[in-house]
């Protein structure tokens, strides 16, 4: 028996050890006499340890240390004087009453060597700063359910040296765990900090934590799963997590908000909380290159994600966005070079609809042997999803668990995806038909809309051309004809080229000189290097009326024709109606020889024959002259 290092007497109903039991046994270094029922008061002598020179792990926990009295909240520290070669111990330890505080004895202080502290049955709801006093040399210390409902503050100041702590499972407020990172921030060395099911009460996550009290340890892991965080948000001062940090677990939260800089974080489990809202706009990182391999986002209501919400995660292997209510892939994919599996399984995803994404994660699935996940999402088997059938057919070495996909036709059938080739070929077939329907629909209603548009455009050529010109027109154009509106011109001549002699001749010389009439008349009015028509329509909305010269050459003028449509347009949005267009019958038409236009402006309105006789003349340029100055 000399040469035994590790003996186990764990939960073997022991209720006392003789005096002498572990004698002869100087080389062993593990004992566990845990889970037996040795009360301490009388079922152990005070020299049982005393042939354990060599003892270093040590479990004396789940006893029955309390059945009787308090006499004993822990194990008799006098039981442990000649362990100085001890580097571990699970005890029990228990607070007699509210009075009496809870603190390892002074022999404790001894055990230079004890680095590692795991309470077994743990019942200290106050730990003070006097608990662990003793205890200079901790970097494991493991006190997870323990009761406790208050931390003091400097309970951990004294040892600084901890790697581990755990403090899980307890029932601890706002206050004690701003107490306990104040503490941390002189633990240089922390590695492993774990809170899981903590802080029932405590509901913001302090951005400070991480960015100032952990930045100043070595922390690596942080565990502050399943408590009743809603928020944990960094600000401008305190955002960044801490750069040794690589997993960061807040699962089973109620976070509605999670944003931090995260370039080192390797490791990141948001599980079941509800960030959907949040993540539908926002990321959880604004890292422009971050080392993430591992992001669960799983169980937190989201409908949608954000375009970008995994840019500068190259290295990310694994992305969990099961059991959400995802209906579609339209985020950004193009950043997951390295993906190796992204799980979409129990989401409401029909198809994907971006060619895109799904061009995408073919290129990805080149590079990085990415998996994909869709099973429990029932698909849809009809003409729209077609696309995204057959890049099933086509990549079915990407999908996982394709026994468990579904697929629903335009009918409400629900099959068992299995074959997914059978099933576009199907689709392929019934929709080739539809197409060729809806295309001859399409171009039906095209054309019909076409030839509609085309007709009323012709309909009111006329006036879509006056309404372009006229808001090209510098001044403002819809006026009220009652206002007292000053026109440039008395009248517009409109005239075809071969009538230019009469009016050089006659018009402007018995108008303009005789009757001291202002005219605007083409070959002398019009603004040089500015487009005809523009000229046209300025012309005619500055002259009070529009006296038009009809020959046989003005009917064949386009431009003729041109101003005679733009006058009747000016009267009848611009004037309210009022007949502004005058017309001087200069050649002998029939009326078989007028448009319809002119025509049924003839016989409605007033018109005058050019009586070419000298006594006529006379008569009727006075008539001309009264006409155009009659609104003066």
């Amino acid at each position: 028996m000399n040469n035994l290092t590790e003996l186990d007497l764990s939960s073997n109903r022991l209720i006392y050890l003789e005096e002498g039991t572990f004698d002869g046994l100087s080389n062993l270094q593990t004992l566990s006499i845990k889970g037996n029922y040795l009360n301490y008061s009388f079922a152990i002598p005070n020299n049982i340890f005393k042939p354990l020179v060599s003892l270093k792990h040590l479990n004396v926990g789940w006893n029955n240390l309390f059945e009787q009295s308090y006499q004993f909240p822990t194990f008799p520290s006098d039981l442990l004087s000649f362990l100085d070669r001890l580097e571990s111990i699970e005890v029990d330890a228990i607070q007699p009453d509210m009075i009496k505080l809870f603190k390892f004895p002074d022999p404790y202080r001894s055990l230079t060597h004890l680095k590692k502290l795991e309470i077994c049955l743990c019942v200290l709801p106050y730990i003070q700063n006097v608990t662990f006093f003793n205890l200079q040399n901790l970097e494991y210390l493991d006190m997870h359910n323990c009761h406790m409902k208050s931390y003091d503050r400097w309970t951990l100041r004294n040892g600084k040296k901890l790697k581990y702590l755990d403090i899980s499972q307890n029932d601890l407020t706002d206050e004690s765990l701003s107490y306990l990172m104040s503490d941390l921030y002189f633990h240089d060395k922390l590695e492993i900090l774990k809170m899981t099911n903590s802080f029932p009460s405590v509901y913001v996550f302090v951005p400070q934590y991480f960015a100032f009290d952990l930045n100043a340890t070595k922390i690596k892991e942080i565990y502050a799963n399943t408590n009743s965080f809603v928020e944990a948000v960094g600000t401008e001062k305190y955002f960044m997590l801490p750069p040794t940090l690589k997993v960061c677990d807040f699962a089973n939260n109620k976070l509605s908000k999670f944003y931090f800089g995260m370039p080192y974080l390797s490791i990141l489990n948001l599980r079941n909380n509800t960030l959907g809202a949040y993540l539908s706009t926002e990321r959880y990182t604004n890292s422009s290159n971050t080392e993430l391999k591992e992001v669960d986002l799983s169980f937190n209501f989201i409908q949608d994600l954000s375009f970008a919400i995994f840019h500068g995660h190259e290295q990310a292997v694994k992305i969990d966005l099961s059991h959400n209510k995802l209906t579609d892939v339209n985020f950004d994919l193009s950043h997951l070079v390295s993906l190796e599996r992204l799980d979409l399984s129990y989401n409401n995803i029909s198809g994907i609809s971006s060619q895109t994404s799904m061009d995408t994660l073919r290129k990805l699935s080149k590079t990085s042997k990415l998996k994909i996940d869709l099973s429990n999402n029932l698909l849809k088997c009809s003409c729209q999803n077609l696309k995204f059938l057959q890049w099933m057919d086509a990549n079915s070495d990407l999908l996982m668990h394709v026994t468990k996909y579904t697929c629903r036709f335009d009918n409400n059938n629900v099959i068992q995806l299995t074959n997914v080739n059978a099933v576009v070929k199907q689709l392929e077939k019934e929709c080739s038909s539809f197409t060729t329907l809806i295309i001859c629909i399409t171009t039906g209603i095209i054309m019909s809309l076409f030839i509609l548009s085309a007709g009323l455009v012709y309909r009111f050529r006329w006036r879509l051309r006056y309404l372009y010109y006229m808001t090209r027109h510098k001044y403002k154009i819809f006026q009220n004809i009652q206002s007292n509106t000053t026109y440039k011109y008395d009248a517009f001549i409109s005239y075809a080229n071969e009538e230019t002699d009469f009016i050089v001749s006659e018009v402007i010389p018995h108008l303009e000189r005789d009757e001291n009439l202002k005219l605007c008349v083409h070959q002398r009015d019009f603004v040089p290097g500015e487009d005809i028509t523009q000229n046209i329509t300025n012309g005619i909305h500055q002259s009070r009326f529009t006296l038009c010269i009809v020959t046989q050459s003005f009917l064949d003028s386009y431009y003729c024709m041109f101003e005679f449509n733009m006058a009747r347009m000016e009267s009848i949005y611009s004037r309210a109606g009022q007949n502004i267009l005058f017309l001087v019958f200069y050649e002998q038409l029939r009326p078989k020889d007028l448009p319809l236009v002119i025509l049924e402006l003839v016989q409605k309105q007033s018109y005058i024959e050019y009586p070419n006789d000298e006594q006529g003349n006379v008569v009727f340029w006075k008539k001309i002259a009264e006409s155009l100055g009659s609104s003066e």
